[in-house]
């Protein structure tokens, strides 16, 4: 070696050593804080089933979503509403929940500059490298609260909505820094899954290549990953883009498919499960946006009820949703929010959730939508494929599910009518009831057909609506 390149070796070798070390301080390593919670104690939702369609826990058991969305806690609750909120949910059968880490006006938080109630920023002078540890002190605390309630919270670290102002001038690096930090500090959480998005709808002149915007969201990601956390993923697109596969940027990154729609569910969950079998699919298709109660986000449509929105949910659950997110016009928690938690909504909610993940006589998981092998041969009405919009009141088309092996077979029906079952496809020992989706835990009343095969719903439910839901088993013996 001349002694020409032997200094260029030494000068390459410092070069890359300054550089290693430019990169190791920005890369420091954050400490996790501690969760305080007893993971044992619950069942939150962890990964995705080996069969693609459903959520697993911790243990490796399928754990049915039954999910809100108080999207704007984190700057709206104080310490002592954050408890109250999570326990009620808790005693309601809630076990999930849709939250923005920080908050700006368009998703209910006080400040553009995603400051609390009390005037908490995130950030020290809007630098996203200087975190506030008073407020992520308390980002801590609600998280520990949500994980001692058995929440899983579904967590948008970055999201469409602060992308536009607290985020405004992140560039992929530092979005990759910030993600790698959020993770590092929470991975002792056994209660989070990572989000991203929110009525996000990037423009670009290749939507595959990906705007900016998809640039720096998909860094924080890859920030999530490299600190090591492996939880779902995946993307809230606007709502004029009915699922997370619907982009392709995204659609080769998302662990499951947000479902997001204000039409009959079952239209955009059954185009979500139906999607062809490939490198990520099937994927699970989580009914997660719809109809919240009190509000009506079409024009010139029925306000929504109480019925619309058991329809939402059954629609979704009997079309192949692991479970199912609701929502109501108190995301943005106005005055008077605690006394509007427990309401006749949320009852029949609970009561059809409690119905649905039964664990030993219910095998929700195992539930396959009838599309290649129709249960329901006459009276189930059309299918509403188009892309117009149509209010949830307006469509009134039967959905069914039923298991490989024909143990459980659920049938929902929003209106009254008469329905005819393909006998091949219900075991001679079968058991029919109907069960009142208006009070899913009441009686069951049993379901008789005449020598067509005919069944007719039993009349108006303890709403008075039309809408039931027909339930078949296999006897036992």
């Amino acid at each position: 070696m001349t002694m020409k390149q032997a200094v260029l070796v030494m000068v390459l070798l410092l070069v890359a050593a300054c550089s290693n070390a430019g990169e190791q301080e920005q890369r420091t390593n954050v400490p996790a804080v501690e969760a305080d919670c007893d993971a044992a104690d619950h069942r939150f939702v962890s990964s995705v089933g080996a069969d693609g369609r459903h959520f697993e826990d911790q243990y490796g058991d399928p754990v049915l979503v039954r999910g809100d969305s108080p999207w704007s806690g984190m700057a709206d609750w104080s310490p002592e509403q954050a408890e109250l909120y999570f326990t009620d949910r808790e005693i309601n059968g809630f076990n999930a929940s849709i939250m923005s880490a920080i908050v700006v006006p368009v998703n209910g938080g006080p400040s553009y500059e995603g400051a609390t109630f009390d005037g908490i920023e995130p950030f020290v002078d809007g630098d996203i490298t200087q975190w506030n540890e008073v407020y992520w002190s308390r980002v801590d605390d609600y998280l520990r609260i949500a994980c001692r309630h058995g929440n899983t919270v579904f967590l948008y670290p970055m999201d469409g909505w602060n992308l536009t102002h607290v985020f405004a001038s992140t560039t992929p690096e530092q979005a990759f820094e910030y993600g790698r930090r959020f993770a590092q500090r929470y991975a002792e959480f056994p209660n989070i899954v990572w989000m991203t998005g929110g009525d996000y709808s990037p423009e670009a002149e290749d939507l595959a290549a990906g705007a900016e915007s998809d640039l720096v969201l998909h860094a924080m990601l890859d920030g999530i990953r490299d600190a090591g956390s492996d939880a779902p993923f995946t993307i809230q697109l606007g709502w004029d883009k009915l699922l997370s596969t619907d982009h392709p940027f995204w659609e080769p990154v998302v662990d499951w498919n947000f479902v997001y729609t204000y039409a009959p569910t079952y239209q955009a969950v059954l185009q979500a499960y139906e999607r062809a079998d490939g490198t990520r699919d099937p994927r699970p298709a989580l009914f997660s946006e719809g109809n919240y109660e009190g509000e009506n986000n079409q024009e010139d449509t029925a306000p929504t009820t109480d019925e619309t929105l058991r329809r939402q949910a059954l629609w979704a659950l009997t079309s192949g949703s692991p479970g199912e997110f609701r929502g109501s016009d108190d995301w943005e928690f106005p005055d008077g929010w605690e006394t509007r938690l427990d309401t006749p909504a949320v009852a029949q909610l609970r009561a059809i959730r409690e119905l649905w993940q039964s664990w030993q006589s219910w095998p929700w998981w195992e539930l396959v939508p009838d599309i290649d092998e129709p249960l329901v041969v006459a009276g189930r009405g059309t299918p509403w494929t188009s892309d117009e919009m149509i209010d949830v009141l307006d469509d009134e088309y039967v959905t069914a599910a039923r298991t490989p092996d024909g143990s459980l077979a659920v049938v929902y029906l929003p209106t009254q009518r008469t329905i005819r079952l393909d006998p091949a496809l219900v075991p001679e020992e079968a058991t029919l009831e109907w069960v009142d989706p208006a009070d899913a835990t009441g009686p069951r009343q049993p379901a008789t057909s005449d020598e067509n095969g005919d069944i007719p719903i039993p009349g108006p439910n303890t709403d008075g609506d039309g809408d039931w839901l027909l339930v078949i088993t296999e006897r036992e013996g």
